[in-house]
């Protein structure tokens, strides 16, 4: 998918854990190709560039949450199904927001499937589990966090949280994430709770 990894070592690291994992997130992060194809479709579809860009992260966190939990059928390649992820959450924020209608056929929405971050309804315990984990996060984090579940904008949460911009908010939330990935695997018994 990056050049460095391919698609059964991606998803090898992705499962394995620990910094496997991290540096196949971070090789997933760094494909540009992919990120301009997201902010591209975003941007088409009634978005700006802050937006595609936001899209990229969120699809690149279900993507993951899938293939840890084995969501992933290893139909087709893994470019395609993160872009098929991210897609299906822009329109479904679209449809959600009301917006003006996009460019793409709706119908096409029932052909996914897969599970998006709206669809991966938690446990009460599993609820329980990720309070924990946030709550060894720090303040600001945790507040980071919670904000862009809600989904607050980028600008909205620097303004939150006392951030000078959104480029900021948005490093921010991803050192946030990697943080919390860091307590989920150095925890063998809060990473079996969410599965």
């Amino acid at each position: 998918m990056t050049g460095l990894l391919n698609d059964s070592a991606l998803i090898e690291d992705i499962k394995t854990g620990g910094k496997k994992r991290q540096h196949a997130i971070a090789n997933i992060y760094r494909n540009r190709k992919l990120k301009n194809q997201v902010i591209a479709f975003v941007t088409n579809n009634n978005g700006n560039r802050e937006d595609g860009i936001d899209l990229f992260h969120e699809g690149i966190i279900a993507f993951d949450d899938n293939v840890r939990k084995n969501k992933y059928q290893h139909k087709g390649n893994l470019m395609g199904y993160l872009f098929s992820i991210c897609r299906f959450i822009w329109l479904n924020k679209l449809r959600k927001d009301k917006r003006i209608t996009y460019s793409e056929d709706e119908s096409q929405l029932d052909q996914v499937n897969y599970d998006t971050p709206e669809s991966l309804s938690l446990a009460q315990e599993q609820k329980d589990v990720i309070h924990q984990l946030l709550s060894r996060l720090g303040e600001k984090c945790q507040r980071i966090l919670e904000l862009w579940k809600l989904s607050y904008s980028m600008k909205e949460i620097a303004t939150e949280v006392g951030l000078s911009n959104a480029g900021n908010a948005r490093k921010q939330r991803f050192t946030c994430y990697k943080k919390l990935l860091k307590i989920v695997d150095s925890e063998p018994a809060l990473k079996s709770a969410l599965k």
